[in-house]
């Protein structure tokens, strides 16, 4: 839930006001050392490192029940009917609000406990609208279009301008795309190409194995030389002598072979023609 939630700074140990309220809870007569001796019958003995992590373990808790206790106004955190005191029993350290208003890191008055900038300084409200988060985005995502797309300071941007160009070039953009697909030969597309290379080839009863051409052309990547293939089976288709006489080879034989490389005889030895 997000009044779970509070942001800590990472550097909270090092801040100077953390120091601070660590050094007033080691006096020898801050509340912290007085509970000490009157509890535990010895003197309090810690070392200052301590002490700030304690501090810091403390302005946790504090913040954490405060933030979803109390309420926002501006900047502010406020706890209505608060006292001081409650402080030192959500941190369980004895004059540990009264060293955070030391700092300036909280305030007592007549309408409780305050919190000033907390929100400016440790957290974020959840209840923040997010209408208006949206609009802070929108607003940098502009100002980063504006800056990329070249524009001066003092040149004034003609909204209906830039719709019309982007649209315009939309349109260009889809035409190029669509004369490109309407231009696209077979040969470009395995399965294309070898519909066509099978269509060309002669209807005798050589013609078979299908499946098996398809396989041999779309694993030797035959598109590429789709045209030069199909030119050469209308041209053997013809010319040649063999290929006339319903002798031509088997379109898988043609494939292993690669017989398209062997040119345009007018006729072909009929022990190639085997499978």
């Amino acid at each position: 839930m997000a009044e779970d939630w509070i942001k800590m700074r990472t550097d909270l140990y090092r801040d100077p006001k953390v120091c601070v309220i660590a050094d007033l809870l080691m006096k020898p007569d801050s509340d912290l050392a007085r509970y000490v001796n009157q509890h535990c019958q010895c003197d309090m003995t810690v070392t200052r490192n301590v002490m700030r992590n304690v501090t810091v373990g403390a302005l946790v808790a504090v913040w954490g029940v405060m933030r979803m206790r109390g309420k926002r106004i501006n900047d502010d955190l406020v706890c209505r009917g608060v006292t001081i005191g409650v402080i030192d029993d959500i941190a369980d350290v004895p004059g540990f609000g009264a060293a955070m208003e030391s700092v300036g890191w909280a305030e007592e008055r007549a309408e409780g406990l305050v919190f000033p900038r907390f929100f400016e300084d440790y957290n974020v409200d959840p209840e923040a609208s997010a209408k208006e988060k949206n609009a802070e985005r929108q607003r940098r995502f502009r100002e980063r279009q504006k800056a990329s797309s070249g524009d001066f300071e003092g040149e004034e941007s003609n909204v209906t301008s830039d719709v019309t160009v982007t649209s315009q070039s939309n349109h260009r953009e889809e035409k190029r795309r669509e004369e490109k697909k309407e231009t696209k030969t077979y040969t470009s597309v395995p399965d294309v190409a070898f519909e066509k290379f099978w269509e060309t080839w002669p209807n005798t009863d050589r013609k078979a194995a299908k499946a098996k051409c398809r396989e041999k052309w779309i694993k030797s990547g035959f598109e590429v030389k789709a045209e030069e293939i199909i030119s050469h089976v209308t041209t053997m288709k013809a010319i040649n002598k063999s290929w006339k006489e319903g002798f031509e080879p088997a379109p898988l034989t043609y494939l292993n072979q690669r017989r398209w490389e062997d040119g345009t005889a007018a006729s072909v030895p009929e022990a190639r023609f085997e499978n």
